[in-house]
């Protein structure tokens, strides 16, 4: 499966439809989905997605939106989550750590 991701997300997030719908009415915005209906549509590639509203799902997942159309979740998981959430500090010693670790493999 190639993107958009909004599905995988949602559920690599653990939320029903009805709670995206409900967090994406606190928007208050006529052009994202305000039913189940119309999210399914879109997580099913039936109806064209906007800018805004990837933007507003990757608010409501807690990711970027280039991930939303770009990154299945189920594939790279937690390492990614937790990596992005890190300063800019923590990731340049995360990558360090990380390097040793590959040199110790090889």
């Amino acid at each position: 499966m190639a993107g958009p991701y909004f599905k995988a997300w949602r559920k690599h997030r653990l939320l029903t439809q009805e709670q995206v719908v409900n967090r994406l009415a606190v928007f208050d915005d006529d052009k994202l989905p305000m039913t189940t209906a119309s999210l399914s549509r879109l997580e099913n590639g039936k109806q064209p997605y906007s800018q805004r509203i990837v933007e507003a799902l990757a608010e409501v997942y807690q990711c970027e939106a280039h991930e939303l159309i770009g990154r299945d979740p189920g594939k790279e998981g937690e390492i990614i989550d937790l990596l992005s959430r890190l300063s800019d500090a923590h990731k340049r010693q995360a990558r360090v750590i990380i390097e040793a670790l590959l040199r110790d493999t090889a």
